[in-house]
């Protein structure tokens, strides 16, 4: 299988995209015929009015799960800050900032307490996605029929397909899951996302959302 050869260069990238390059037709065709299986719809968009809508709609999900502690300690369980804490975990969200790492040391970062919807770190955490998103080009999506556990496999199996794919072009991606949960304070971009991607519950089922670019390289992750 030819996407076989780009296993060990597909990448999530999560920083800035280039909005002067656009993806290619081929990719988002390679990508399309990668992805290709019963019951699973993937679309693309590169329209600048739906562009908007895609970024408002993940930008809002991302401030809700920001500021909403109990989906903040989630994250911060599984959160492994420096060099050491990778190699013993080798999971989760890893975090090399050197000020963050001596804040551990010191014992000034708890992560059995999630941060202040006005602190510094929410606010800059959440100012620096929405600069990350407003450079993206494109975004792609797989809706499926129903939602069982075959059905969710089978999607999973179809975005690391499409991702190889796109890495043949030197397309990156990073998936939005924000507003595809299911807690109670995310509500509204759960059901925004739904209607803007025609996928009406419960017969339907958003399995991926992901922001489209090409970027700088970048080095792969410690897992």
């Amino acid at each position: 299988d030819p996407l076989f050869a780009q296993i060990l260069r597909r990448r999530t990238h999560r920083g800035d995209y280039d909005l002067q390059r656009p993806i290619d037709p081929a990719a988002w065709q390679a990508m399309a015929q990668a992805a290709a299986t019963p019951g699973l719809r993937f679309g693309f968009t590169e329209s600048p009015a739906d562009l908007a809508r895609h970024r408002a709609i993940a930008n809002e999900a991302w401030r809700i799960e920001l500021t909403t502690p109990a989906a903040m300690l989630e994250s911060l369980k599984v959160l492994r800050v420096g060099a050491a804490e990778v190699r013993q975990h080798r999971d989760g969200l890893t975090l090399l900032d050197p000020k963050v790492e001596w804040l551990v040391k010191l014992g000034l970062f708890d992560r059995n307490r999630a941060p202040g919807a006005d602190d510094l770190a929410t606010r800059q955490q959440i100012e620096g996605f929405a600069a990350h998103l407003a450079t993206t080009p494109a975004f792609l999506w797989l809706v499926s029929e129903g939602n069982g556990r075959a059905t969710q496999v089978a999607a999973g199996r179809a975005y690391v397909r499409l991702q190889l794919a796109a890495t043949a072009f030197g397309v990156y991606m990073q998936p939005l899951q924000q507003a595809l949960q299911e807690y109670a304070e995310v509500a509204g971009p759960y059901r925004a996302v739904r209607e803007l991607l025609q996928a009406p519950a419960p017969t339907h089922t958003v399995q991926m959302w992901a922001r489209v670019g090409h970027a700088p390289a970048i080095a792969p992750a410690p897992r």
